[in-house]
């Protein structure tokens, strides 16, 4: 995973950004709402191990990668719910012919694929690429904030930015041993 793309920041600095970052994220009201309430240091503590990993001099193994990203998405978008519900995701199964236009009902689901298991936390709130340019917007605003020179906040954004499709579940697995599904589905 780390190749020459991959920009060459150290520990600390990749904290100091997560942290910015990620406060910024929460204060904004077009993107806080796919986040769980946990609190904040739950919610980047997995985080920074993910992005340790990712930045890291040294090479590490899909399997790892995968269970630090399945690690964050469930840190920060499972919810955990107290109180069993009596409405669940299929109730409102119709209305997904408004949000895709299909009116007569094909049978076609959109194909999604998980980056790990937990991605599916994720995809089940429905982002979509203009979420995803809010975050590049405010990373690009912490990146700022926080003085980071102009060159390796170039390479920064063009590495969060070249992960749109994987994290919108257009792209590819990150590990698939077979044990875990990386097909998304929408309902059941």
């Amino acid at each position: 995973m780390n190749d020459k793309s991959t920009p060459k920041i150290d520990d600390n600095l990749v904290s100091k950004i997560v942290d910015v970052f990620y406060a910024s994220m929460l204060d904004d009201y077009r993107v806080n709402r796919y986040f769980y309430s946990r609190p904040i240091e739950e919610q980047t503590k997995p985080l920074k191990k993910l992005l340790y990993a990712l930045l890291g001099a040294e090479a590490v193994e899909p399997k790892k990668l995968s269970e630090l990203a399945d690690n964050y998405f469930a840190a920060a978008f499972a919810r955990g719910n107290a109180k069993p519900s009596l409405v669940n995701n299929r109730d409102f199964a119709f209305l997904e012919m408004f949000v895709t236009g299909d009116i007569v009902g094909s049978d076609e689901k959109p194909h999604l694929t998980l980056l790990c298991p937990g991605h599916s936390h994720f995809l089940r709130l429905q982002p979509i690429d203009d979420n995803y340019d809010v975050v590049l917007e405010i990373l690009q605003n912490s990146l700022n904030l926080l003085n980071v020179p102009q060159e390796t906040a170039a390479e920064i954004s063009a590495f969060v930015a070249s992960g749109r499709e994987g994290i919108l579940g257009r792209g590819f697995a990150i590990y698939d041993d077979g044990d875990n599904s990386i097909e998304f589905r929408t309902h059941g």
